[in-house]
């Protein structure tokens, strides 16, 4: 008698097989026209066909071919199956950069996202892709525990203009940070100046550097150092709200912050 892991195998060593039971689902289908839909050839159809039959899995009248209740459950179960996985292997090339906590979010959310890595060639990829974003953006967002000066120019420019406003909330690293680069100090005077930019300090440690910026959610994966190392880039709903939330509590038990901080 064959395992739950056996007909999953069944399956999954088979790219034609998945092809052909989805085909299958839909409604009634005669085999010619399963051929034409999957691009099976007669033969390997053949041999699918019959394994599903013995299996239970489909049942034959005549030309037609035609799921049964246990092709149908096997079909939607394992549908499932593959799109809880479809982001795995992405995010295996950058898991390893993930807050230790990680999101509060299912990582479900993350299917088909954009991933920006650095690389020998363009080690700061993922902040150049952080900064472009925010060169054009109306609304910025962020929670961080690390300042990256090429970012920070960015908002300057942005807020200063009167483009952009910017809300962000530092930890106490990312606060200390200013304190050692005078650019810094005076680009923050001058943030402040523009009305534009509300900061908010959080007495705690911030895990994990994330933006919102307009309609998109830009998850900075560092490992705990500054530069991160990807950045992950969505739109989903369900992480947009959860970047919402998150940022909301941080600046609700956070203290705004005082521009007299930052007076050189």
């Amino acid at each position: 008698m064959n395992t739950a892991l056996d007909e999953i195998e069944f399956l999954a060593r088979s790219p034609n097989r998945i092809r052909v039971l989805d085909a299958l689902t839909a409604e009634p289908i005669e085999r010619y026209d399963i051929e034409d839909a999957t691009g099976v050839s007669r033969a390997t159809l053949g041999r699918i066909l019959d394994d599903f039959e013995e299996r239970g899995w489909v049942t034959r009248e005549g030309r037609q071919y035609e799921t049964t209740h246990v092709g149908n459950y096997v079909a939607r179960e394992f549908t499932g199956l593959v799109e809880r996985f479809e982001p795995v292997p992405a995010l295996n090339q950058v898991g390893q950069w993930f807050p230790q906590e990680g999101f509060g979010f299912d990582l479900g959310c993350l299917t088909g996202v954009e991933i920006i890595r650095s690389s020998k060639s363009d080690a700061l990829a993922p902040t150049t892709h952080i900064a472009k974003r925010l060169r054009t953006a109306d609304r910025a967002r962020v929670i961080t525990y690390s300042v990256l000066p090429d970012v920070m120019e960015v908002c300057w420019r942005g807020t200063v203009n009167g483009s952009l406003e910017f809300e962000s909330v530092l930890d106490r690293g990312a606060l200390g940070s200013f304190g050692t680069d005078p650019e810094l100090v005076n680009q923050a005077q001058e943030m402040f100046e523009s009305g534009q930019a509300e900061v908010f300090w959080y007495e705690g440690t911030i895990p994990s550097t994330v933006f919102i910026i307009d309609d998109v959610v830009l998850l900075c994966l560092s490992g705990g150092e500054g530069a991160p190392h990807a950045v992950i880039e969505t739109d989903n709903e369900t992480v947009r709200s959860w970047a919402e939330s998150t940022i909301d509590t941080y600046c609700r038990e956070g203290e705004r912050l005082d521009p007299a901080q930052f007076t050189g």
